[in-house]
């Protein structure tokens, strides 16, 4: 969702030990293997001798799989590390966080309203979050899309589009998507209703149920293509995602020096600017995955204080 909160509302957040309530993409592929590059001669998490890092031109980070598998790293990081000068190691795991504590990494990726963000923040291990860009959720159908959602002008028209079709729609037990479905039920106006039904469902099994059912769901639209692939028989197509409310913004946090010796924040500060450049934000713009015409990023620094997202 592009409308993340700002500095002063994060605060806010912090310090009434809040959560950001909206979530669209579920994040929960299998973690591939560890950064292997350790920080040499630290005093340990929270030490007061900063040291270092091993390796002043690597960059260890930390990522939710989906900017991988959807190959925007393979896109963008080239023309970052022949420019630069650095090397770019990727680990992906849905904790992306729990390791970074530790100093394996110098860098995390992941949504803004991802669990482990706050808790971060809350007790020093990052500097501020930095909003780089969005992915989106899709409602999902039959490819005969009885409701004609296809044609909507938003997901209100969608959902109100649904309602007057007599078809069922199954909510995504996850709490974000749970919210987006009850945000946009109730901006068309619908009661309450058994067409709209909580099976108490998530992630791929909000899916199937809906699959049964002959009807629709919402989920983000990564880890439902990666399905799709995986499962090419599923009887769901991707028929919705234009809509603000979809959307799933991400943000690049820092890890602090003071806090983990031995990471390389220079480094990380020269990815997370380079992710915010214009260009660069134009070309996570342009970005097409193979075998979908749809556009599957959505640029997000603009979001940022104006001094980060214009350098």
């Amino acid at each position: 969702m592009d409308s993340a909160m700002g500095r002063r509302g994060f605060l806010k957040a912090v310090g009434a030990g809040g959560a950001a309530m909206a979530a669209l993409a579920a994040c929960s592929a299998a973690a591939s293997p560890a950064a292997s590059s350790a920080p040499t001669s630290a005093t340990g998490v929270g030490g007061t001798a900063a040291t270092g890092p091993a390796d002043p031109k690597l960059i260890r980070l930390s990522s939710v799989v989906i900017p991988l598998d959807s190959g925007l790293y393979a896109y963008l990081l080239p023309e970052f590390e022949k420019r630069a000068g650095y090397r770019v190691e990727i680990s992906t795991a849905q904790d992306v966080y729990g390791p970074a504590r530790t100093g394996t990494f110098d860098l995390v990726l992941s949504h803004y309203q991802h669990e482990g963000v706050l808790p971060f923040m809350n007790e020093g291990f990052g500097e501020f979050p930095r909003l780089v860009f969005s992915s989106p959720g899709a409602l999902l159908g039959p490819a005969a899309d009885p409701a004609g959602i296809r044609g909507a002008t938003d997901v209100v028209d969608a959902f109100a589009r649904i309602a007057r079709s007599g078809a069922t729609f199954v909510v995504n037990d996850q709490d974000g998507l749970r919210y987006v479905a009850d945000v946009a039920r109730r901006a068309a106006d619908l009661p309450p209703s058994d067409r709209f039904v909580d099976k108490a469902t998530r992630g791929p099994d909000a899916l199937r149920a809906a699959v049964q059912a002959g009807g629709y769901t919402v989920w983000g639209l990564m880890p439902f293509l990666r399905m799709k692939r995986q499962q090419p028989q599923l009887a769901l197509e991707a028929l919705f995602t234009r809509d603000q409310l979809l959307k799933s913004t991400m943000v690049t946090v820092v890890v602090k020096a003071e806090k983990v010796p031995g990471v390389n924040t220079t480094a990380a500060r020269a990815l997370q600017q380079f992710l915010a450049e214009p260009a660069t934000q134009a070309k996570i713009r342009t970005f097409r995955m193979e075998g979908f015409p749809d556009q599957v990023w959505w640029p997000a620094a603009h979001d940022n204080d104006s001094t980060f997202a214009h350098p």
